[in-house]
């Protein structure tokens, strides 16, 4: 398991936003380890290829996706 990823969303006008993410101790939904940035706002389980699925951290919250995902 890697220890960090950096995580691309894109918007339609502007540049990306780029979020760097760092292991948890926790296992995701799908078994795929956990990981967050250093606000704990963004949390993603990201599997062995580099697919990240963003998880809830709010109720309120309404995620994208992230756009890409590269290991650091």
């Amino acid at each position: 398991m890697s220890a960090s990823y950096e995580l691309r969303f894109s918007h339609s006008t502007g540049p990306d936003d780029v979020v760097v993410v760092h292991a948890t101790s926790a296992i995701g939904p799908s078994g795929s380890p956990v990981y967050r940035d250093d606000t704990g706002i963004i949390q993603v389980e990201i599997n062995e290829e580099c697919e990240a699925r963003v998880l809830l951290t709010s109720a309120r919250q309404r995620p994208r996706q992230p756009s890409g995902c590269r290991r650091l």
